[in-house]
């Protein structure tokens, strides 16, 4: 079946798992207490962000960002203060998406491809816009994705509200069908499959076993999307 749009999580989705967890928070952890000690001298909205925490004590202010991060919390504050972090690392060369090439092939050959994430907005197209080539350049396949959703624009992922707000952003609200959602969090397409939409299990290198997993059509990659 050909779908007139493409909803697609990042993380063990199209890249593998491990990139956030062993490069992207690793990264991230290293900067904070240097970002939070010198919080005087950066930029407006990395100031605005550690405000948002509302702590005026700098120990306990890295002590709680750290904290968030090893609980996995989906704060939109620390996505935000993440994506910005990360953007450092990305501009320096110092990190590379490791997308997988059959997913690169997807979004650049479907004309509509949206990405939704846990992870900001901004984080998205770091990601999308610093990807590792085959010749280990670094390339931008931003131009190839129609538009990006995180918690903050749509709502969770696993409330099916979220989905109902990126169908109608997507205009395909009175065509839920003609969607493919693909993410390997369970929790997540069956949030997505209560407003109609088409859900896929992602099966990659790394992912988390699915106990159920014969309840749901699967891919192992993307070749025929």
């Amino acid at each position: 079946m050909e779908f007139a749009a493409l909803v697609l999580d990042i993380e063990g989705t199209v890249c593998p798992i491990s990139f956030v967890k062993e490069t992207l928070f690793p990264y991230f952890v290293a900067k904070v207490p240097s970002i939070v000690q010198s919080s005087e001298t950066q930029s407006d909205t990395i100031k605005d962000l550690l405000s948002q925490f509302n702590i005026t004590d700098k120990d306990a202010l890295s002590a709680h960002i750290l904290g968030l991060v090893a609980a996995d919390k989906k704060d939109p504050i620390l996505k935000q203060l993440q994506g910005y972090v990360w953007a450092e690392g990305y501009s320096s060369g110092e990190i590379k998406a490791p997308v997988y090439p059959d997913a690169i092939d997807m979004i650049k050959r479907h004309p509509n491809v949206y990405i939704y994430s846990s992870g900001s907005v901004n984080a998205q197209k770091l990601l999308f816009g610093h990807v590792a080539g085959s010749d280990g350049s670094s390339i931008d396949i931003n131009p190839e994705i129609k538009g990006y959703f995180d918690i903050n624009t749509s709502g969770a992922k696993i409330d099916a509200s979220s989905y109902s707000s990126i169908l109608k952003d997507i205009g395909m609200a009175d065509h839920p069908e003609q969607v493919l959602f693909l993410s390997d969090n369970p929790r997540e397409l069956d949030a997505a499959k209560q407003v109609g939409i088409v859900t896929g299990l992602a099966i990659r290198p790394g992912n988390a076993p699915v106990p159920n997993e014969s309840d749901y059509v699967t891919y192992t990659d993307y070749a025929k999307l």
